[in-house]
């Protein structure tokens, strides 16, 4: 039986799909917890619900190919109160996020944050493996070796202290060695 080839339409929305995937799989289980939330809340998939947000926001055609814009990419989505990051510091063996915190009534002090370090071209994400919170004022996420020379997105995540609400995360920025 042949194949049955798809309207250009068709063929385009695939692309986005496949695109949209591929960025996302690497982040697969940082996706499921950052959405958790919502997707209770809309009796959906965490995961189709942050490949909804990539394809109405983050996917742009280049050269007749989509391509996906990071900064537009949300890896959670919640109520919980984000930080303002104040400086992004990459050393040769890690990389530090320092952020404002100031006590009030929407932000705890025992809130969680979570630094990912995303290379997309390689496929790779890594979180940091101490627990940070927001009260300390930093987030440091150590780089092992084979990763120091490569370039990485920064997404920067908040949860609250039982890890099940999420504020917005950032993206911080394409970081160079």
């Amino acid at each position: 039986m042949a194949k049955k080839i798809g309207s250009p339409a068709q063929v385009r929305a695939r692309a986005a799909f496949r695109a949209g995937i591929a960025y996302l799989v690497p982040l697969k289980d940082l996706v499921e917890k950052g959405y958790a939330e919502k997707a209770k809340r809309k009796k959906s998939f965490a995961s189709a619900l942050a490949l909804g947000h990539l394809l109405r926001t983050a996917i742009h055609i280049v050269d007749g190919e989509p391509q996906v814009d990071p900064s537009k990419v949300l890896l959670s989505t919640g109520t919980v109160a984000d930080v303002q990051v104040d400086h992004i510091h990459r050393y040769p063996d890690r990389i530090e996020v320092t952020h404002c915190w100031f006590p009030a009534a929407y932000s705890a002090a025992d809130d969680y944050l979570t630094l990912c370090a995303y290379q997309v071209e390689k496929g790779y994400a890594f979180l940091n493996e101490l627990t940070w919170r927001r009260r300390e004022g930093k987030v440091i996420l150590p780089l092992r070796k084979e990763f120091q020379d490569d370039g990485l997105h920064l997404y920067l995540m908040v949860a609250e202290r039982t890890g099940q609400k999420y504020a917005r995360s950032q993206y911080l920025g394409y970081s160079t060695a």
